[in-house]
């Protein structure tokens, strides 16, 4: 079983990635240009669009958005460990906030993969709401987390 204070470390780097991924993202709508046309752009199924226009981004698009790309699948596997670790926590309102954190998470990856695919600037939007919101939950689920002072109900 996890303890509460293992799964405080990872809750707390996960909410620090997605703080510092917003703040790459927010660098990324503002000063990144895309060329009409890269690999995940034509016609074609969801996933192999996403996996090339996130391949693209990595290996030829601009340093910040090789970086945001890159920590946005970071900070997927670490919020799926985090919800993993807190379920195993066997604390129901943890596991329910750092459940649906993780879900926010996926939800702001399709819509980056979304855009990067489509290139529609909802996808945008949608993706900055959703991080911000699995920060929230995040946060939540820190602050429900038995300490010392505050035992297992």
């Amino acid at each position: 079983m996890a303890s509460p204070s293992a799964v405080r470390r990872i809750l707390l780097a996960t909410g620090f990635l997605v703080l510092v991924q917003a703040g790459v993202g927010l660098v990324v709508n503002l000063y990144v240009l895309y060329p009409a046309h890269y690999p995940g752009t034509r016609a074609g199924s969801y996933l192999i669009r996403a996996y090339e226009g996130f391949a693209w981004s990595v290996g030829h698009g601009t340093f910040a958005l090789a970086v945001h790309s890159t920590l946005g699948l970071a900070l997927v596997l670490l919020s799926i460990v985090a919800a993993v670790r807190a379920v195993m926590l066997r604390h129901r309102a943890v596991a329910f906030w750092t459940v649906l954190g993780t879900l926010l998470v996926l939800g702001a990856a399709v819509n980056g993969g979304s855009f990067l695919a489509d290139g529609k600037i909802l996808n945008s939007l949608l993706m900055a709401l959703l991080a911000l919101s699995a920060e929230v939950c995040f946060q939540l689920a820190i602050h429900l987390l038995p300490s010392g002072r505050h035992p297992v109900r």
